[in-house]
């Protein structure tokens, strides 16, 4: 965890001085999971791998840039899974909401990380968790909510891009009884406000999600008290051994109001 903190911490201090500048959007390619590679996403990541080199961690790195990047000896030696900016967009122009997110794995599914975190890069505030342990934020122990209906809770949905007619048609029963919708635009973080009780739920049906931005976040709300469900109300276990692995989730803080989410979902 000392490891990821110092991680964490650096990218912070690199990225910071390219916040809303034009030299955080030049292009340098295209991304592992699909996207375009900015300035800011690869000055970060390489943070990531200058930082294992330096402390000798040998592991096998998921990331949204580089991709699947085993270790030279061919040993796994555990994962990786990392998201350098969730929230890139926001960094770019400048709006205070994005994060970096890192979680370590035995195996190349969410049930196999056991150590998380998800800092947010403006502000500096810190949530971190390990598995069995309970989760924190900057070392204060964090719970979810209590709320326990749609219409009292403060809820983060995802409408943006791939909004295809059905996903929004199943959205429609959640959005005609809640009153409070938000999205921020940085779902590790996100989640993350639903660990601590800032939301009380966040969903995303879109399966647009890479499992890089929410593995760490995943468990952070899982250690909070709260859960993560797949669209069909399972426990959500994806794959997370590519950065093209994606999901579709709710995170909720009690299993009372995801199963009213489940049931307007399903309307």
């Amino acid at each position: 965890m000392e490891l990821l903190k110092e991680i964490a911490t650096e990218i912070q201090m690199q990225v910071r001085p390219m916040i809303g500048k034009p030299v955080a959007a030049e292009v340098m390619g295209q991304g592992a999971g699909g996207d375009l590679t900015r300035r800011i996403d690869l000055t970060a990541e390489e943070v990531v791998f200058s930082k294992l080199k330096a402390s000798d961690v040998t592991c096998t790195v998921v990331s949204e840039e580089r991709g699947v990047v085993m270790p030279e000896s061919g040993e796994t030696g555990g994962y990786l899974i990392v998201d350098s900016v969730d929230g890139s967009n926001n960094a770019l122009r400048g709006v205070p909401f994005f994060a970096v997110s890192l979680a370590v794995a035995e195996t190349p599914r969410l049930s196999g990380v056991h150590l998380g975190l998800v800092m947010d890069l403006y502000h500096g505030a810190t949530f971190w968790a390990e598995r069995g342990k309970g989760a924190r934020r900057d070392g204060e122990v964090v719970k979810t909510s209590e709320i326990s209906r749609v219409s009292d809770a403060l809820l983060g949905v995802d409408i943006s891009s791939k909004a295809e007619e059905v996903y929004l048609d199943r959205l429609l029963g959640v959005l005609h009884v809640a009153r409070h919708i938000r999205h921020f635009g940085a779902s590790a973080l996100e989640i993350c406000y639903v660990a601590c009780g800032r939301l009380d739920a966040f969903i995303d049906i879109r399966r647009s999600l890479r499992v890089t931005d929410m593995a760490a976040a995943h468990l952070i709300l899982k250690e909070a008290g709260g859960l993560m469900m797949d669209k069909n109300g399972g426990d959500l276990d994806s794959p997370a051994g590519s950065p093209t692995d994606r999901v579709s989730f709710i995170a909720a803080n009690n299993s009372t109001l995801a199963g009213e989410i489940m049931d307007l979902l399903k309307r």
